[in-house]
């Protein structure tokens, strides 16, 4: 037995010709000459009336399937008047552009009982809704009004709701009394809104909320589409409101016969801790909170950094949006506008909602404001503010430049406030904007160190016996906030009887590295070795033996170093330097990829009691392991430093042989110990020479090392700063090694020989030639170290008999003790003889005193005096 389905019908009404007296829209009385009325069976009758001339056909479609037209036309022979129209059956599955196909259905929501066309809608996620209006798609009866409520009741986890009710499409929006276009260009959609929405306009009212106490985000009374209005939270309220008169509406066969209109409602899910809508329903304030960048979120979230957009909800009009943003102390905060756009939709002074009324915008129909610390930094009325639009292009495969000084906003403290106003509300002026905010952490520890110069990351530790240093975090120091190179310098300086112990935790040198860290050859110590076309990025670690002298100890460059070991250097001296280096930065590195962590302590351990820098005309050093007395054994890994005086250079002897300074990794070793003396020279110092020591005094195994002047080269050294040497001992295994040194110079026939100056003497004048000289070295030195019983001419030919005599040999052969002591003996025997000459004069005078006295005259015989 076949199944009777009951067909549900409509009734379309045409009216081809329409002529019912005048339409006065501006009396309050719109139909004085008469009227036609629509009425419905089971509708509540609504008492508007249609009348005047129609351009052309209007059509009607009835909700139920019975309606009643009524025409009344007063008695006057001058009245014009005539009525034609057409009607037809429509049934429901026929009615496809009211209620959608039978396989996608549209949500037209449940009329409310008692109601010509109030209605509600829920979960309008679930499947399309529609607003229509009423008898749509015909056109709307008088004197009606409709509300239509919208809720989202299921939001899931997490989530907040919110509603959008928008239409694109000009065949989908025809109200009465619409903008006419003529005079604007093709591309433009006009609408009116707002204060030209009067009485005889037919009109929807959006409120933000599910009352009409809510504010009100736009009203609207004819366009060609309707933008985008959505709500801040999961209901929203749409007033329909029709006038109590008009003239029928036109509805022509093409390009479509549609009247009404037919809003959209979408539903929209934004993340519940997101800045995407504002929390409180009459405030649109935001909070951005800094995370603290000494937790687990420094790297990522909302905390430190992210992206903000202006609400994704319309806002009513004279609303001002406050964005607080709330550093820690050491913080600063850096945005940056990624786009920024601001339309007015409306035509005319008339289609605002308000002018000159509020005291925020100061007649501006928007207004950005940015304070830092009280102070208006950034003011400005319907224009953009600075903009970084290129970084929008930044995708996961496309890096961008960083935003400029000139292209964003820095505040000079923990707190930057942004503020933004709209006269008219956003859903008819919509203004939008994307920022980029970071807050930036300039902290670094310690206290500033002028002495080094004016880097913005160099610190000295003073006075502190245990802390902590980490990298800096200001990404105004990185390749991402515009920097290209990095030099931070740390200091620690310990106190008297104590050195540094520096522990070095982690580090990151960037992503892939192209650098190895390796043991050098001869001193054992860390160094660093880059591939071809690496940029730098290492952490060096200094000595300081003197105020003017930093010595390298360890280089570290590569992520594999720290990554199961910790590194530790405990110190010699009293002050230690760790240098955080990189070079050639990308845009994209920063404090994530590159950053160290390390602590440091103060440890009670006694200085170096010797003086271990020398001055003078020469010298000798030993050097043994193990370490002779407590004295070698705390100076043991201290260097020691040669200076020469002004114009003068450098000599040093020492024995064994010399090594390459870089050898093969396929090369056998040359030396058969561990065992190296190294030599540095220049300002830093840099390794000149390795030695494999050998036993001192062996001729055949000395080395010389001339300072590099000598030789012809930087001979301005002698003008901006002596010559020095620095002689650093390794002695892992057990010897004994030395050096010597010489403070030299050259003659002037020598010097002018270099010099390459002409020069008109004689082969045997001697004037241009020194008294005290070491042929072999064509050196002279100074007269204090000839024949003074030492070798210091590597020849020992200051030494040489010839020079200083057989006699003079003897005596500065002899030991110091001895020529005292035999400088004493002939003293005392110098003086007993000249006590006993001095004896033996006086008694011969008194025996010849006696003899005279005797004799008497005698005396005076020419016989006995002669």
């Amino acid at each position: 037995m076949q199944k009777l389905v009951k067909k549900i019908y409509f009734i379309e009404l045409i009216f081809d010709e329409f002529k019912l007296g005048r339409y006065e829209p501006s009396a309050l009385d719109g139909c004085p000459d008469g009227y036609m009325q629509l009425s419905e069976l089971g509708r509540p009758f609504t008492g508007g009336s249609w009348c005047g001339t129609s351009s052309g056909p209007a059509a009607y479609y009835s909700e139920t399937s019975t309606v009643t037209v009524s025409v009344k036309l007063f008695a006057s022979p001058q009245l014009p008047f005539a009525f034609r129209l057409r009607y037809r059956f429509v049934s429901r599955r026929e009615a496809v552009v009211r209620f959608g196909s039978p396989k996608s259905p549209l949500e037209r929501g449940q009329v409310a009982p008692g109601t010509y066309c109030t209605r509600q809608f829920e979960e309008c996620y679930r499947k399309p809704c529609r607003l229509q209006s009423p008898n749509y798609p015909g056109m709307y009866p008088r004197n009606v009004s409709c509300y239509w409520s919208l809720k989202q009741k299921f939001v899931p986890t997490c989530k907040h709701a919110m509603i959008a009710v928008r239409q694109e499409a000009a065949h989908k929006m025809h109200m009465k009394r619409s903008i006419n276009v003529a005079g604007l260009n093709k591309t433009a959609r006009a609408l009116r809104a707002w204060r030209d929405c009067t009485g005889e306009r037919d009109h929807l009212i959006f409120y933000d909320g599910g009352s009409t106490d809510d504010p009100v985000l736009a009203k609207y009374c004819g366009g060609d589409w309707l933008p985008r209005v959505v709500s801040r939270g999961p209901e929203m309220l749409v007033a329909f409101h029709s006038s109590p008169y008009s003239i029928p509406l036109h509805s022509p066969p093409s390009p479509s016969p549609l009247k009404g209109f037919e809003l959209d409602v979408n539903i929209i899910f934004a993340d519940s801790d997101s800045l995407d809508f504002a929390r409180h329903s009459h405030k649109c304030e935001f909070d951005i909170n800094a995370t603290s960048p000494d937790s687990d979120e420094i790297w990522t979230g909302r905390g430190r950094k992210g992206k903000l957009i202006s609400p994704k909800h319309s806002l009513p009009p004279n609303t001002t949006c406050t964005y607080q943003f709330r550093g820690f102390v050491g913080d600063i905060v850096w945005i940056s506008f990624i786009s920024y756009s601001q339309r007015a939709l409306l035509i005319g002074e008339g289609g605002h909602a308000l002018i000159g009324n509020s005291s925020f915008g100061g007649g501006c129909l928007t207004r950005l404001q940015i304070w830092d610390n009280r102070t208006l930094i950034e003011d400005k009325c319907d224009e953009p503010p600075l903009l970084c639009d290129h970084s929008a292009l930044t995708n996961s495969t496309r890096s961008t430049r960083p935003c400029g000084h000139d292209e964003s906003y820095i505040s000079s403290d923990k707190t930057l406030v942004l503020q933004h106003h709209t006269e008219d509300g956003t859903a008819l002026h919509p203004a939008a904007f994307k920022v980029k905010y970071e807050f930036v952490d300039t902290r670094l520890g310690g206290e500033p160190w002028p002495k080094r110069g004016q880097g913005p990351c160099h610190r000295v530790f003073k006075r502190q016996h245990v802390g902590e240093v980490t990298g800096p975090r200001n990404v105004f120091l990185f390749g991402r906030g515009g920097a290209k190179d990095l030099e931070c310098v740390y200091r620690f300086e310990a106190g008297s009887d104590e050195r540094v112990r520096l522990t070095i935790n982690n580090a990151s040198f960037g992503i892939n590295p192209l650098c190895d860290t390796v043991s050098d050859p001869h001193s054992r110590r860390q160094i660093c070795e880059y591939y071809n076309g690496g940029s730098m990025a290492e952490i060096n670690i200094y000595e300081v033996p003197w105020s003017d002298i930093r010595m390298p100890r360890a280089c570290i460059c590569d992520n594999s170093t720290l990554s199961n070991n910790k590194f530790v250097y405990v110190s010699n001296s009293r002050t230690v330097e760790l240098h955080f280096k990189v070079r050639d930065m990308k845009i994209t590195e920063d404090y994530t990829v590159l950053h160290f962590h390390a602590v440091f302590e103060l440890e009670k351990l006694a200085n170096c009691p010797r003086n271990q820098r020398l001055r003078g005309d020469g010298g000798e050093v030993q050097f043994s392991n193990p370490p002779v007395d407590r004295t070698e054994t705390l100076c043991n890994e201290m260097p020691w430093l040669v200076e020469a005086r002004h114009n003068k250079s450098l000599f040093l002897l020492s024995w064994g042989a010399f090594l390459p300074l870089k050898s093969r990794p396929d090369e056998p070793p040359r030396c058969p110990t561990a065992n190296r003396i190294l030599i540095y020279s220049g300002k830093p110092p840099k390794l000149i020479k390795a030695i494999c020591p050998g036993e001192p005094g062996i001729k055949p195994l000395a080395v010389h090392v001339f300072s590099e002047e000598w030789r012809g080269e930087g001979l301005l050294h002698l003008v901006q700063r002596p010559p020095q040497f620095i002689v650093e001992w390794i002695g892992p295994e057990p010897a004994v090694a030395a050096f010597s040194w010489l403070e030299i110079s050259r003659s002037r026939h020598s010097l002018l020989t270099q010099l390459q100056v002409p020069m008109n003497v004689s082969a045997n004048d001697t004037e241009l030639e020194c008294a005290f000289k070491c042929p072999e070295l064509e050196a002279c030195i100074s007269s204090s170290l000839w024949c003074d019983g030492k070798d210091h001419c590597p020849s020992g030919y200051d030494e040489a008999e010839a020079q200083c005599g057989a006699t003079s040999k003897l005596l500065n052969s002899l030991p110091l003790a001895a020529i005292a002591a035999g400088f004493a003996v002939f003293a005392s025997v110098f003086l007993l003889i000249c006590l006993t000459a001095h004896r033996l004069r006086a008694r011969r005078r008194r025996k010849l005193a006696k003899k005279k006295l005797i004799a008497g005259p005698r005396l005076l015989d020419p016989g006995l005096n002669s």
